[in-house]
């Protein structure tokens, strides 16, 4: 009869496995056989069928994920223990006639399975060997413990499956022999046991832990000389957990758990004292984390054992001191910012202990019980001939006291070097940044070199004598290359303390950009040291400079002296009055120059067209006052017509004509535009038809945010009203924080320069646009545009230091 199956592919492997189906086998009385390779080979073998393999069409890999999904319920599981078994074939060597099959390569495979888990566990996880008249088979399952072979019968296959077990490994359905590796991550991700660790401390008193007193100030102190004594080295006893009665928890510790030498998990307390994880079975070692309070761990090895229920540990723990070391010179100075290392002398698992002292000489650290070298960590390379201070060893003592109590040291050390500092500074106090310099001595060698701090300090340590300190300034520092000479005095001190640093007199380029960052073409302007040679006020020396097309003027200045920019008051001006003082440190910056509403109005009929739709509510107030400032200092006197017109959804007129510029008109006008709220939609056709119905006007002045319907259909239609019109007046688009070249810019200048007007972009916002947030960074405000915001209609924009429309950087170095 013709079989499918792999191993039947010949007639020898055929007659191999009937044979081995027709003799019976013999099986315990309570299993009955279901693994087997092959198909039946005849009919009369139906009363004790035995498949050597999948039937029909199902695959092997589904058959083994169907055996390993169906484990049972919990209930099987829960509470219960459970082992390794390993089930090898056995007994069927001399009833199989094949060249495939080695039994002894089966017990060789089972044998080292069971050495490798037993050895990964530690013990803690028994594993049996079952010998099974299964053709092929070395199966490994996890097994409950009420079905271990020691009880009674063997409960194997499908029997094992029924029961709930868990097949890690088939090599019946798999035809691979297991691999420890694969096997040892599956019983650690199927066998998670639920752990509960409790962190006690004798050391931490449970009713103290919510109230703490702190020592009187002037409590005596028990202080405890550094001595170099002859010490037995000795490990710390167990902590006596009877005479603390109520042990507190150890909040918020940090413990490392290891397994056979390698962490697997990082563990943290919670605020009571506790630890939620889970594990598998086998034994770990637990150790304090170095940042942890804690010292040692009692115990500090825990061992879990194979059962699918919680487990309860508790472990007593020792906590560092707190310790206090104040480190003192041969002059009995404290030693500022002097590092420390602390070696136990006892075997401790931790790592040496690092500080530094403090500007007052005192450091603060926590150290375990016994004896401890305190030691100079020198920076790594320093030769001894470089080093601060003589050889260091002195050894300290942390007594088992209060966990409360502090305990205070003192360390002398001698001084080799001194440590001087010199502020330097430039004539208006500016510090002297990232200046390099070098300390020669006496015959001109270099012993130190080193750079200024953020703050204009030159720190060097150096021996007593005199010695002089070169400034190397790099060419895109402000300040000039000098010398001073530095005398230290045996005692450590020093003269002088400060030093004053000139700085650079550089051709400098001055760019004037707008709140939309365009250039301020033609910006007249004016710039003066706002102190004389002498430190004193001065207003004289003040330099005339007009902005070219570009927005750029030059001057000469010197680098990081205060200087006073003015664009200055008058009648009809292009750009708003404003004046700030300002110090740079680089040839090239560039400030921000605010651009008036309206500017000058040259034509003699006007209408002024103002949206007040509710987009235009942030900024309608500075609107109206720069419409009111236009008509006092442009119309007022003079034989020029205005109207003024609002539209949302709806028009409202000043007047149905143009009136005179008289001086109740102008009031009249004033008092129109106070009540002028903004609210509705924005119909910029029907103010612009509106306004075109008016015959004798030369130019209407629009003024939007430009958050309306603006397309090509709309454009057309604003140019067949204006063609159709009596006056056919220019039209001037005044557009309110647009985003430069966007859709809305463009379509605004698009009808200025179709109708014969003139497009202008102001900022009236605090916060600059998108785009504008680009060009226009808002770290620094700007000082000037700060004082005109209070005095005009204008803006308070911030400028930065990123880059402006020509990609050129922004200065930030305004003060």
């Amino acid at each position: 009869r013709h079989c499918k199956s792999k191993v039947a592919q010949s007639p020898f492997h055929f007659l191999c496995v009937c044979q081995a189906m027709l003799r019976p086998p013999a099986y315990p009385s309570s299993y009955q056989p279901s693994s087997a390779r092959g198909r039946n080979a005849s009919a009369g073998m139906r009363g004790r069928q035995q498949r050597l393999g999948p039937s029909g069409s199902t695959p092997r890999s589904q058959n083994l994920s169907q055996d390993r999904s169906q484990t049972g319920s919990d209930s099987v599981w829960l509470g219960s223990g459970f082992f390794i078994q390993i089930e090898r074939c056995a007994g069927i060597g001399e009833q199989v006639v094949s060249v495939r099959f080695d039994e002894d390569k089966y017990i060789k495979h089972a044998e080292h399975v069971r050495n490798a888990l037993l050895n990964h566990f530690e013990g803690q996880l028994n594993v049996e060997i079952v010998e099974v008249p299964t053709l092929y088979a070395c199966e490994v399952r996890v097994m409950p413990s009420h079905l271990h072979p020691r009880l009674g019968e063997y409960c194997i296959s499908d029997a094992a499956r029924a029961a709930g077990a868990k097949t890690l490994h088939s090599k019946v359905l798999t035809k691979k022999w297991p691999k420890v590796e694969s096997v040892i991550d599956e019983i650690k991700e199927f066998c998670k046991i639920p752990i509960r660790i409790t962190l006690l401390s004798a050391d931490i008193k449970e009713e103290d832990q919510n109230t703490k007193v702190p020592p009187h100030r002037n409590a005596p102190r028990n202080v405890n000389s550094a001595v170099n004594t002859s010490v037995t080295d000795g490990v710390a006893s167990k902590p006596k957990v009877n005479e603390a009665p109520n042990p507190g928890p150890v909040r918020a510790a940090t413990l490392f758990c290891e397994h056979r030498g390698s962490q697997i998990s990082e563990l943290h307390t919670d605020a009571a004292g506790q630890i939620l994880t889970v594990l598998h079975p086998g034994k770990f070692r637990l150790i304090c984390g170095e940042d942890s309070n804690c010292d040692r761990l009692f115990p500090s090895e825990i061992a879990i054992p194979a059962r699918f229920s919680p487990l309860e540990i508790t472990i007593m723990a020792t906590m560092k001191k707190k310790c206090i070391f104040y480190v003192v010179d041969h002059l009995n100075k404290p030693f500022p910012n002097f590092p420390l290392c602390f070696v136990s002398k006892e075997p401790s698992p931790h790592l040496p202990v690092l500080v530094s002292t403090k500007a007052n000489g005192k450091a603060r650290c926590r150290l375990s019980l016994g004896k401890h070298v305190a030691t100079y960590n020198a920076p790594e390379g320093l030769l001894p001939e470089a080093w601060l201070v003589a050889t260091l060893r002195q050894e300290v003592e942390v007594q088992d006291q209060e966990a409360s109590e502090i305990q205070y040291f003192q360390i002398r050390v001698r001084r080799l070097r001194f440590s001087v500092e010199v502020v330097l500074r430039t004539r208006f106090e500016d510090p002297v940044v990232l200046c390099d310099f070098a300390v020669r001595n006496g015959v001109g060698h270099v012993i130190e070199r080193g750079s200024s701090s953020s703050n204009g300090l030159a720190r060097c340590e150096v021996p007593a004598g005199t010695f002089q300190i070169k400034l190397e300034p790099g060419g895109h520092l402000p300040f000039l290359a000098s010398s001073f000479e530095v005398h230290v005095n045996d005692d450590g001190t020093y003269s002088p303390a400060e030093w004053v640093v000139a700085t650079k007199t550089v051709n400098a380029t001055i760019h004037l950009i707008t709140p939309d960052g365009l250039p301020a073409v033609g910006c007249a302007f004016t710039l003066s040291p706002k102190f004389g040679g002498d430190g004193r006020p001065t207003r004289g020396q003040e330099v005339a400079l007009v902005s070219d097309e570009d927005g750029r003027a030059q001057t000469s200045l010197v680098l990081l002296e205060p200087y006073i920019f003015r664009v200055k008051t008058c009648k009809v001006a292009e750009y708003m009055p404003q004046e700030f003082v300002f110090m740079s440190d680089k040839h090239f910056f560039t400030t921000v120059v605010a651009r008036s509403v309206f500017g000058l109005i040259p034509e003699e009929r006007v209408v002024f067209l103002i949206d007040c739709s509710g987009s235009m509510a942030a900024y309608l107030g500075d609107v109206k006052a720069a419409l009111n400032q236009a008509l006092l200092e442009q119309f007022h006197g003079t034989t020029r017509l205005f109207d003024i017109m609002k539209y949302t959804g709806k028009t409202a007129a000043f007047r149905d004509r143009l009136v005179e510029s008289s001086s109740a008109c102008i009031e009249d006008a004033m008092r129109f535009t106070e009540y002028i709220e903004a609210g509705g939609q924005s119909a910029v056709v029907n103010g612009l038809a509106q306004a075109f119905r008016m015959t004798d006007i030369e130019a209407i002045y629009l003024v939007t945010d430009g958050k309306c319907e603006l397309g090509e259909d709309v454009l057309n239609h604003i140019r067949t009203m204006h063609f159709s019109s009596a006056a056919r007046p220019r039209v001037n688009t005044i557009g309110i924080n647009l985003p430069p070249e966007r859709l809305t810019y463009r379509h605004l200048n698009a009808i200025a320069n179709s109708l014969h007007g003139c497009f202008r972009a102001v900022c009236l916002e605090k916060e600059p646009p998108p785009v504008l947030g680009q060009i226009l960074s808002s770290s620094n405000r700007h000082p000037g545009l700060e004082e005109a915001a209070g005095l005009y209609p204008t803006t308070d924009e911030e400028a930065g230091s990123s880059c402006d429309s020509a990609g050129e950087p922004i200065a930030g170095e305004y003060r």
